[in-house]
């Protein structure tokens, strides 16, 4: 992994909403998931952590760095209850890394409308 550019790490421990908007190749992957991390590390959950992207390649990528960096901060496998660095139990975040919301901004945005599509005032049968 390349070392973080001069603006990158003041967005990473930033609390709440962040938009990272940058072009290709300039760590914008690195930097949401280090956001992610230092939400984790700071007692969120991931089931309220929404990341989304343009490409379905970011997204996946996005996944299983947090999921390497996860086995990463491994300390203490005991049965039952296994503790990472930070203090997160890997047994609730892990389950919970396979459907959190991390996905392209397409994908979110249909899934949101299949879950509302009453709100919608569409009917099971529209089309979108």
């Amino acid at each position: 992994m390349t070392p973080p550019s001069p603006i990158q790490p003041p967005a990473a421990p930033e609390r709440g909403n962040v938009l990272v908007s940058a072009g290709a190749g300039t760590g914008k992957t690195t930097t949401l998931v280090q956001h992610c991390l230092a939400l984790l590390a700071g007692g969120a959950s991931l089931e309220n952590i929404l990341m989304v992207t343009f490409t379905e390649a970011a997204a996946v990528e996005m996944r299983s760095r947090i999921r390497e960096a996860l086995k990463r901060k491994v300390t203490d496998w005991t049965p039952g209850r296994r503790k990472i660095a930070a203090g997160w139990s890997i047994s609730e975040t892990a389950p919970v890394l396979d459907t959190a919301l991390i996905s392209t901004l397409h994908s979110f945005c249909l899934q949101l409308v299949r879950e509302n599509f009453h709100e919608l005032e569409l009917t099971r049968t529209s089309r979108f």
